[in-house]
């Protein structure tokens, strides 16, 4: 019996792969295209408060509708529910979250732990910009602050968190113009 015929039916058979699965191999390949992005701004020497860095919205939103196209057509019979939906893009994200969270951690830990200390050098930079008449004191709290979120694991953390809620309000949207119910049986 061949693949495409089930129990000598004529229907075509879906293939069988689960939701998690199929997010978790699309938001790899979106992790690696944001990771591939992110060191080629770095090796550009492109500013960190550059515009280039929306870019990686556009990478993140472009995946989700893929990601739920290729769920909803390839293995949905080309229906989805919007949890269906909302759930594979926001899994999608999960995924390419904790992929560029751990890539996160490994470059400011290992690959270029000097861009902290920029980074916090930009900050302090930025934060006499916006308040010139700053006092010393207030100044030094400041940057103490600031650098306790400056440490790699934790800004891999907040990577993580903040491509989960981008992944929960991008999944949301796309969810309600990429659902197709079955209305076939109703």
């Amino acid at each position: 019996m061949d693949e495409q015929t089930l129990a000598g039916s004529n229907e075509p058979t879906l293939q069988k792969s689960s939701n998690v699965n199929v997010a978790l191999i699309n938001g790899l390949y979106i992790g690696a295209v944001l990771i591939v992005f992110s060191l080629i701004l770095y090796l550009l020497g492109t500013p960190r408060d550059n515009w280039l860095q929306y870019i990686s919205y556009i990478i993140m939103l472009v995946g989700v509708v893929m990601a739920i196209k290729q769920w909803r057509d390839k293995y949905n019979n080309g229906f989805i529910t919007y949890g269906q939906a909302f759930s594979n893009g926001f899994l999608t994200l999960l995924f390419a979250g904790i992929l560029t969270s751990i890539y996160i951690f490994i470059f400011f830990q290992v690959i270029a732990p000097d861009e902290v200390t920029k980074m916090a050098q930009l900050a302090e930079e930025q934060m006499y910009e916006r308040n010139p008449n700053i006092s010393e004191a207030d100044a030094e709290m400041g940057m103490k602050f600031a650098k306790m979120f400056m440490k790699p694991w934790l800004m891999a953390v907040m990577g993580l968190f903040f491509t989960a809620l981008a992944g929960l309000v991008m999944s949301a949207i796309v969810a309600a113009f990429m659902k197709k119910e079955n209305n076939q049986f109703v």
